[in-house]
């Protein structure tokens, strides 16, 4: 599990298998986003920008769940982000934000029985690329 602290919340990111899609959707709580995307990395600067800008009120989503989509993929259109970041069969990233997100993120994957996968780092520059798709959102 990767954790980050940012303010004085934490953004905790872990690799999850994912056999049934709808039964996590259904699980997945507010406080959470799962996203299949290349590098933790991207998922971690997405996250931070879409808090950034719900507590800015500059979001471009409803939902900072939304908003987290939609910067990983670089689109202000949900529906595209859904299709190119959202849940796929198979090794995803699920990202916990907020007070004690570890082990909200923890007790989670334990209840529901994900299988979890180690996590690699992205090289420098793949993780640049993927993090300036997630702010362009901001001059969209």
């Amino acid at each position: 599990m990767k954790v980050i602290q940012w303010n004085k919340n934490e953004i905790a990111i872990e690799r999850v298998v994912v056999n049934d899609i709808s039964e996590i959707l259904s699980k997945l709580e507010d406080n959470m986003q799962i996203a299949n995307v290349a590098c933790w990395e991207q998922l971690a600067f997405a996250t931070i920008l879409a808090l950034k800008s719900a507590e800015r009120k500059t979001n471009k989503a409803k939902t900072v769940r939304g908003e987290i989509l939609i910067r990983l993929v670089g689109t202000l259109q949900i529906h595209e982000a859904i299709r190119k970041a959202g849940v796929k069969e198979g090794e995803n990233f699920i990202v916990a934000f907020g007070e004690n997100a570890s082990n909200h993120l923890r007790e989670f994957i334990q209840k529901n029985n994900l299988k979890t996968v180690p996590i690699e780092d992205c090289s420098k520059d793949k993780a640049k690329s993927l993090m300036e798709l997630s702010a362009i959102v901001d001059v969209l």
